[in-house]
């Protein structure tokens, strides 16, 4: 595997690694460069983690920096793009993330800060969600014009009910680290104020760590045959779908808008 990234941090201490997205002046943001560096990472870190000889028992993903785990994609790189370049975009960020979601030992989204769009797509294709006590989370596609692009439509209702997930998805709602709690979407919250979070992150996951690594393998394979049995045509909708709103107006003035820090005002068109 590659030894550096320029957007990616890789770092294994004993049975602990962790992968920090390192762009913490645009708040972490997707653009097309760290998509393709988690494409890497992820395609060559899975038959690595398949080996007897793997001292890795779970995995850290963080973003740099506390104001933000991953604020979302890279708005501007929407600017000008086909609906078949964009549906294009939908599906490899839905792939990549699959791939995150299928590696073989736990995976632990550390959510700091703003967590939004892909980057709430990001977390919930995780095994395991913890929030330090800034953390915000919630998919805001709608107000650009667009609906969430890598299998958040397919994703978040299995993790918190249609009821809750399609309130989410049409209102743009963001919510706590306590409403996430609740809620289901994180597992716990990180409160301890003298200890920083990737610490207590590492000492929340002790007890995984701590067992039989081929036994946790099991569960994970075992409660992901049942629960990830989505069909190739949920992602294939959403990923249609999305490219389909970049050819309307309302995507236009929601980009626009959201670029030019103002409300936006769609025209149903």
């Amino acid at each position: 595997m590659r030894k550096s990234f320029e957007h990616l941090i890789w770092e294994v201490e004993g049975q602990v690694a962790v992968l920090t997205i390192n762009r913490p002046e645009v708040l972490n943001a997707l653009n097309a460069d760290v998509l393709e560096e988690l494409d890497e990472w992820s395609t060559q870190i899975h038959p690595k983690l398949e080996q007897s000889t793997n001292p890795i028992r779970c995995i850290i993903l963080q973003g740099a920096g506390s104001k933000a785990f991953v604020a979302g994609a890279d708005i501007k790189e929407f600017k000008g793009k086909t609906k078949v370049e964009a549906q294009a975009i939908s599906t490899r960020g839905q792939r990549i993330f699959g791939q995150i979601e299928q590696l073989p030992v736990p995976t632990v989204a550390l959510v700091e800060g703003y967590a939004l769009g892909g980057g709430a797509e990001l977390a919930i294709a995780c095994d395991f969600r913890l929030a330090a006590p800034n953390a915000i989370i919630g998919f805001p596609e709608v107000k650009l014009g667009l609906i969430p692009g890598f299998g958040g439509t397919v994703r978040l209702p299995r993790l918190i009910g249609y009821a809750k997930a399609m309130e989410w998805m049409t209102t743009a709602k963001t919510v706590t680290a306590k409403q996430g709690v609740d809620v289901g979407i994180f597992n716990a919250i990180l409160e301890q104020e003298n200890e920083n979070m990737l610490d207590q992150a590492k000492k929340w996951i002790t007890p995984l760590c701590s067992m039989a690594p081929l036994a946790i393998k099991s569960v994970i394979f075992a409660m992901k045959s049942q629960h990830n049995t989505y069909s190739t045509q949920f992602f294939e909708k959403e990923a249609s779908l999305f490219g389909t709103l970049f050819e309307t107006l309302d995507f236009e003035e929601g980009v626009n808008a959201f670029l030019e820090k103002r409300n936006p005002g769609f025209l149903n068109k």
